[in-house]
């Protein structure tokens, strides 16, 4: 006789499938009072109940065992730090049962500028989420908003300097059960102008939670660059995300003058800081893209050549270009008092950017336990550092300096394709252990005296060492080191001197091609890493 499952099942909080048991779903609720709980019957006890028994025996069995499941309570509904029905609010309460961090604080940052449409009063709000049977206390659920705020898993804040002396300052805040947010207005009061430009970084502000909310975080800064430094004197941002259990810290910063920004995290650290004093070398909107093209170019090259880890220098390249981006209008007016005017010809020697630092390294590894002293490691800086001098315009000399040094080293199986595992045993010692050290740079000269141009040369060097050390069980089979290096240099005197003193002359075709010729000129400004690329470069002396 075959086997009878019988189910009985009060109420119907819980659904039986077989002997399998789910919960319903439970969603958040927009904040109606401080503390909201189940409905209750006279006695005190929750009304809803779930109880399940599960019969099993034969069919016409005059007797079967009685199994009962345990009632599943749902978790009881959000606590909020207080009573309200705002926009904010609503958001959060959408948000906050959601699992990825970048849905929990999903359109929260556009929001809260967002509010300076209307008013400008600080703002407070948390929601936490408690599991089933949890009752944790008015005192306990104080203390752990005050957490939530203050020190949780996850959080964001944006500080933002008006010209006129106010701080404005938003935090957003994410633990495993909870959400909350902050608004502070301290230290004056915002004009309208004020609110206007605060609420148009809202769109820009949610960019960069949502890049750094991501899995793996990325770099979405460039919206925060783009403020009228007219009304905002600087906007600085500071995130610290969990990822993988490790946190990955950010730091902005943009003002009239500067940006910055740093990270740490368990890929590595990576900073970029741009320097923007020094507005008479800034080029047009064409010979920027050109020149952050050309450093991208570099960076793909150096992450291949030392296998550097590939998210850590998709967010180093995002950070390069979003701080040498939107550079302020106001920078770029050459000819302001105590400001010299480049010409064409200075410009096409130059790369059009402002200057810069930046840098990343890859946290090192030791994999190898027989050879201790060999690390995979990825460590890569490069920078341009200008000077613009001289007694006035017709006495004036322009240099730029730019340059990059890339330290790596790595393992490698002597199979291609076949995984590296290094051990203490003999046999898993067959693998190539390689260190690179590479040095590029290049040096742009304009000078003038009187008026009259006398010196104009762009100098670019590249240099490579590549040592490779082969070990078969164990033993050290080979060890070669491989330089390389080339020079390219090019002197644009005669050319120059001889183009300008032609301008009355000239035809309009003649002054299309010329500006064909200098645009061809700065297409190789920015300084070429390779030397096999270099030396394929023509090199002369004044034309």
């Amino acid at each position: 006789m075959s086997d009878v499952l019988v189910v009985h099942q009060i109420a119907t909080m819980t659904n039986v499938s077989s002997l399998g048991v789910s919960s319903p779903a439970v969603s958040s609720s927009v904040p109606t009072d401080k503390a909201t709980t189940p409905a209750s019957n006279s006695s005190g006890q929750n009304t809803t109940q779930s109880v399940t028994t599960v019969t099993l025996g034969q069919s016409g069995a005059g007797s079967a065992q009685i199994y009962t499941l345990p009632a599943v309570k749902p978790p009881p509904p959000p606590v909020w730090e207080k009573t309200s029905t705002d926009a904010v609010s609503k958001l959060m309460a959408g948000n906050n049962n959601a699992l990825p961090l970048a849905l929990r604080f999903k359109d929260l940052g556009a929001a809260l500028l967002g509010r300076f449409d209307t008013e400008a009063s600080n703002f407070s709000q948390s929601v936490m989420q408690f599991a089933a049977g949890m009752a944790p206390g008015n005192l306990m659920e104080t203390t752990m908003q005050s957490q939530l705020h203050k020190t949780p898993d996850n959080q964001i804040t944006l500080n933002i300097q008006t010209v006129g002396g106010a701080q404005v300052e938003l935090t957003l805040g994410s633990t495993d059960t909870g959400l909350a947010v902050d608004v502070k207005v301290a230290k004056g009061a915002l004009s309208d102008g004020d609110r206007a430009a605060l609420s148009k970084l809202s769109g820009a502000f949610q960019k960069a939670i949502d890049g750094l909310a991501a899995n793996p975080p990325h770099m979405d800064l460039a919206g925060l660059t783009q403020f009228d430094t007219t009304v905002l004197a600087s906007v600085d941002l500071h995130a610290s995300v969990k990822v993988g259990g490790d946190s990955q810290v950010i730091d902005f910063h943009a003002d009239s003058k500067s940006r910055s920004v740093n990270s740490s995290g368990p890929m590595g650290a990576m900073k970029v800081a741009v320097d923007m004093s020094n507005p008479a070398i800034l080029g047009n909107a064409r010979q920027q893209a050109q020149a952050i093209a050309g450093y991208l170019k570099q960076f793909d090259y150096e992450q291949t050549r030392g296998h550097g880890d590939p998210s850590l220098m998709a967010m180093f390249k995002d950070a390069f270009s979003e701080m040498n981006s939107n550079y302020p209008a106001t920078q770029q007016q050459a000819g302001m008092p105590g400001v010299f005017k480049l010409n064409a010809e200075d410009h096409s020697v130059l790369t059009g950017l402002a200057d810069f630092t930046a840098s990343v390294t890859q946290n090192s590894q030791f994999t190898n336990p027989m050879h201790g002293n060999e690390s995979d490691s990825f460590a890569y800086d490069v920078s341009q550092n200008s000077t613009v001098k001289g007694n006035g315009q017709l006495n004036r000399a322009i240099t730029q300096r730019q340059q990059s040094h890339l330290s790596a080293s790595y393992h490698e199986s002597l199979i291609p394709g076949l995984p590296l595992r290094l051990t203490t045993d003999k046999n898993s010692q067959n693998y190539r252990y390689t260190q690179i050290d590479d040095r590029a740079s290049s040096e742009a000269n304009i000078a003038y005296s009187l008026g009259a141009l006398t010196r104009a040369s762009l100098t670019q060097s590249a240099s490579q060492s590549t040592r490779v050390q082969k070990y078969v069980m164990g033993n050290l089979e080979s060890d070669v080191t491989t330089p390389s290096s080339s020079t390219w240099v090019m002197d644009y005197l005669k050319q120059f001197k001889a183009a300008q003193s032609g301008d009355n002359k000239r035809t309009s075709l003649d002054a299309y091609g010329w500006e064909q010729t200098l645009a061809s000129i700065n297409s190789m400004v920015v300084f070429q890493v390779d030397p096999a690329q270099l030396s394929g470069r023509k090199s002369t002396s004044s034309q």
